[in-house]
């Protein structure tokens, strides 16, 4: 056993020591530099050289958490943070600068006391500025060195001292009423904006993330005041979409009921063969769920429903050319669906004025499946498998000297389709527009149209000169119609020599006619009528109406006064509205 002296191995390492300490003290220390400093506000500069302790805390006085100087040319954001119903500072907030695409973060700041920040960042010429903090909705500008804030706000102030104003969040708490059997474990919370309500101070929207369903009562905050579509959904499938309309700072409770769930089982069949693939997508009128199924080869395929309710099956082909069809059906229970596909054979031909044909045409069909051809040295065409519905010829190239009427037609199988151009004239059109009756009318240019009897508009081609249109020589209805404008209507009976048109248009207004029906549903593609009482006639291709696809109709109208009617389901509706220049009323019929 070896022994070693106590006191001979003091003396070893206190050598041993005094060595170390000279090797660093006078070798290792020659090239040593400091540490990077937090960087001052020109306010902490001032202090920091008036106390030298206070230059360790530079960045309580600024705000700033940056931890190095950038390198190179710098460019400085200062301001303040105000909330936008009070005006008052929003202390503890961070602003974050980013890069304008917003993918590269440049730096941020936590605002003090006052709500004032600063942060430098290497120097830019454009910047988001995304503002946060708690119990408010967080808010995004955008920011270049040539204008200033933009993006939902404008201010005034210089690029460097920013003035940016946040609103108090608006909260939705959001709950699920199912069954057990019925309710995914996976349920994902979701909020989009469709119509803000917040003042023109304000910047741009979040996007608040999905949040996932953990609670009976899910919280969802951070919104800013405004109409919300607010959707649960488990993976790719939304069960249920709701709109909702929250205040500034007010929270809300939205349920969702779900269940029982339907099975489905269902077949596509095109010519009463079964497809082979593609897929169907699946929506509910009541619950605005939706989902994407794929459809086997062999036509087939199943879905589970998260509800009852008016449901639409709707098939696209795989093989990416437009051909689908739909179905629609109320499901109560589990249920067995066939979606059906009938096509038909087209032999077109394109005739001229005088029965000649037309060769080398390129035109279109357009309808439930668009389709082109192109005439041959016949004038004709075919086309194979278009489906059953109604189609719109369309030509984008016309015949010297002949005008193309709008024609539709419908197809139910294999048919013989023909269309005949009809002889054109000149239409000199002169335009004149006054703000009031009172300043001096200016000539301008506005669109004139051919009036069909169904209230269609189709444009008039110009000719070489801008104030020539080609009508058709057997005459018709026109109206020269710009949106804003007095619409003015013309006829004319057949004519080989052009026609002189003049019209002089004014501020008009707007009605937007929406039809409700018995059980509080609007109705589509409702007819209803507008009839002057004090005001210029309208043909009757403009006074009959339809709603569109969401229950409503916009129709631009001369000033004056007017009667709506309708034959609803609840029975005849009618109401008196008045016009006025400029302005755009709404009308909910009953």
């Amino acid at each position: 056993m070896i022994s070693i002296d106590k006191r001979l191995l003091a003396v070893v390492l206190v050598v041993v020591g005094g060595l170390a300490i000279f090797v660093g003290r006078f070798i290792l220390d020659d090239n040593e530099e400091p540490l990077p400093k937090f960087p001052l506000s020109q306010e902490g500069q001032q202090r920091s050289q008036s106390d030298p302790k206070a230059s360790g805390s530079s960045d309580l006085d600024t705000g700033s958490t940056d931890s190095t100087v950038p390198d190179g040319p710098q460019t400085r954001f200062a301001g303040q943070v105000i909330d936008v119903t009070t005006g008052l500072p929003v202390p503890e907030a961070t602003v974050a600068l980013r890069n304008y695409k917003g993918s590269i973060p440049l730096g941020h700041s936590r605002t003090r006391s006052g709500g004032y920040f600063n942060v430098e960042v290497p120097e830019i010429n454009q910047a988001s500025v995304t503002v946060r903090a708690e119990g408010y909705a967080p808010a995004r500008w955008l920011w270049d060195s040539e204008s200033s804030i933009s993006g939902g706000s404008n201010t005034n102030n210089p690029s460097e001292e920013l003035l940016l104003a946040i609103a108090p969040e608006s909260v939705i708490w959001v709950s699920v009423e199912a069954p057990p059997s019925d309710l995914p474990a996976d349920i994902l919370v979701e909020s989009r904006l469709l119509e803000a309500r917040t003042s023109n101070e304000m910047g741009a929207t979040v996007p608040v993330p999905p949040v996932s369903m953990s609670e009976r009562a899910q919280r969802l905050g951070g919104l800013i005041a405004g109409r919300h579509s607010v959707s649960i959904r488990s993976g790719s499938k939304v069960l249920a979409r709701r709109e909702i309309e929250i205040g500034e700072g007010e929270e809300r409770d939205l349920v969702f009921r779900l269940g029982p769930s339907i099975r489905v089982s269902g077949l596509v069949l095109r010519n009463e063969i079964a497809v082979e693939g593609g897929t169907v997508q699946t929506w509910c009128r009541e619950t605005q769920a939706s989902a994407t199924i794929p459809v086997d080869f062999n036509g087939q395929f199943e879905a589970l429903l998260p509800s009852p309710g008016l449901w639409r099956f709707i098939w696209t082909s795989s093989l990416g050319n437009g051909e689908g069809t739909t179905l629609e059906q109320n499901l109560q229970t589990d249920s067995e669906v066939v979606l059906s596909l009938n096509t038909g054979r087209i032999d077109g031909r394109v005739v001229g004025p005088r029965g000649e044909s037309v060769v080398g045409l390129q035109g279109s069909l357009f309808g439930p499946r668009p389709f082109s051809f192109t005439t041959d040295e016949d004038g004709r065409f075919l086309l194979e498998d278009v489906p059953y519905g109604t189609y719109k010829w369309v030509f984008l190239q016309l015949p010297e000297r002949v005008f193309a009427q709008s024609k539709n037609f419908e197809v139910s199988g294999d048919q013989y389709e023909e269309f005949q151009f009809s002889g054109a004239t000149e239409l000199n059109v002169t335009v004149l527009r006054a703000e009031s009756e009172y300043l001096q009318p200016e000539l301008t240019t506005v669109p004139v149209y051919l009036l069909d009897e169904s209230g269609s508009l189709s444009p008039l081609k110009r000719t070489d000169q801008p104030e020539q249109f080609l009508w058709p020589r057997n005459g018709g209805v026109g109206v020269v119609y710009q949106r804003g404008w007095t619409p003015y209507f013309f006829s004319t009976g057949p004519s080989d020599f052009p026609l002189p048109i003049k019209a002089t248009l004014q501020p008009a207004g707007e009605v937007t006619v929406t039809l409700v029906g018995y059980d509080g549903e609007v109705l589509s593609n409702h007819p209803f009528e507008i009839i002057p009482l004090s005001a210029p006639e309208i043909p009757n291709s403009w006074a009959n109406r339809k709603t569109g696809p969401r229950g409503s109709s916009r129709v631009t109208l001369s000033p004056g006064q007017y009667e709506v009617r309708s034959n609803l389901d609840s029975g005849p509706a009618a109401k008196s509205i008045f016009i006025t220049p400029k302005e755009s009323i709404q009308l909910r019929l009953p």
